[in-house]
This record gives C-alpha cells, structure tokens and sequence, in this order.
C-alpha cells in the first residue's frame, strides 16, 4: 500500500482547505494511505515552533506508525520541511510541492521587523486554524537561518506554483527546476500562494505524478 502524507504550511494545520481536500479524495482511493501531519496542534506548539522541530516530528510520525516509502504533498513551509527531511533521512519516492518555500526567507519581514522581534524574544502571528492571534518565539527565525541554502531533491517532485503568488515568489521555482531538470517538473498554473482554485487540477496531478 502506497502512503501519502499531506504536510501543511506555515501558521495552518492538517485540517485546513487542502488537508481536508485531500482527506476526501483519497478516502475514495482504498489502496492510500493518507495522513495529514498537523505541526502544530495546540498554540504552545505553534510558540514554539521550528523547522527543525517540524523535520524531527515529521520523522518521529513516521517511525511511530513503521512506515516505509512515503509520498509527499507538501505546501509551502511543508515543503521545505519534507525537502530537509528526504534529504537527511530518505525514505520518499516522489514529492508534490505546492509554492514551496525552497528556502528560508525570515517570512518576508524587514530588518527591523526581525530587530524588533529578537528583543522582545516573541511576537503576534495570526493563525488561520485557531483564527486569532498567538505568540511565535523568535527561535523560529534563528532555527530558519539554518535552511537558508535549497537542498536537492531526494526524489523525483514536481512543483504547481501560481504566477500571482506575492508570499513565494515563483522565480524560486523556476530556478529550482532549472538546477535539477532531470528531477524536478514545474508546472505554472493561474493562481496566487494558497492555490485553493486550483484543487481539482491539483488532484489530476496527484493522480498522474504522485500514484502513477
């Protein structure tokens, strides 16, 4: 049996519009194993979360339910989080990035944002799950310095990015895919960063890419 894990972005959860997307298709595909990972399943996790905390709960997700090769669909920060953990631990056969963070890019907060947020050691993000405002430790951005060089790929992916995304730029795909052209397929689609118009023609691309 083939395992999908859906790896959520930042400040989301594993029951958000793509997560529960995916749930219901898949529940029509009995010979999947899906899993959405929540990363952040109360506020004090969401405080104080990191990469590396997500990579290592990624992989203790895993080895507690003796999974084998996995497949990812990965949004956004997920896909930097699936992107590391292929790369340190292997395991996965193909990857479906959703406008990937590639990278760390410190959110797209200004040199004084950052300043600003080091000394008060947290500061107020709203979280589309809990839908209010919670605390973020600065450990977050100090973690994320650590991801700020791309790691190959560890399996074949293909990347859908939308041309109007204004939080991850798609020229980061698109250098991506030109670095590792023999693993990496992007495919440019007419949406902006959370790609939820764009679901159906997601699921034609899990079914030829992912399952194929």
């Amino acid at each position: 049996m083939k395992t999908v894990l859906y790896l959520h972005g930042f400040a989301s959860s594993g029951y958000g519009t793509k997560a529960e997307y995916f749930r219901g298709r898949f529940g029509d595909v009995p010979e999947v194993e899906f899993g959405a990972l929540d990363f952040n399943p109360t506020p004090a996790d969401f405080e104080y979360l990191t990469v590396t905390g997500m990579v290592n709960r990624l992989r203790q997700y895993v080895l507690d339910r003796e999974m084998g090769s996995l497949c990812f669909i990965a949004s956004s920060l997920g896909a930097l989080v699936g992107l590391n953990y292929g790369h340190r631990f292997g395991g996965v056969d193909r990857m479906l990035l959703l406008a990937p963070a590639l990278s760390w890019s410190s959110l797209g907060l200004a040199e004084e944002d950052l300043r600003r947020w080091e000394e008060a050691g947290v500061a107020p993000v709203f979280h589309h799950a809990f839908e209010e405002e919670v605390p973020l430790r600065y450990d977050f951005q100090a973690d994320g310095l650590r991801y700020r060089q791309t790691v190959p790929p560890s399996a074949p992916a293909m990347i859908v990015h939308g041309v109007d995304d204004d939080v991850v730029p798609i020229g980061n795909s698109r250098d991506y895919a030109a670095a590792f052209p023999d693993r990496v397929r992007l495919v440019e689609v007419d949406s902006g960063h959370r790609l939820n118009d764009r679901l159906g023609v997601i699921w034609e691309y899990v079914v030829s890419f992912l399952l194929g």
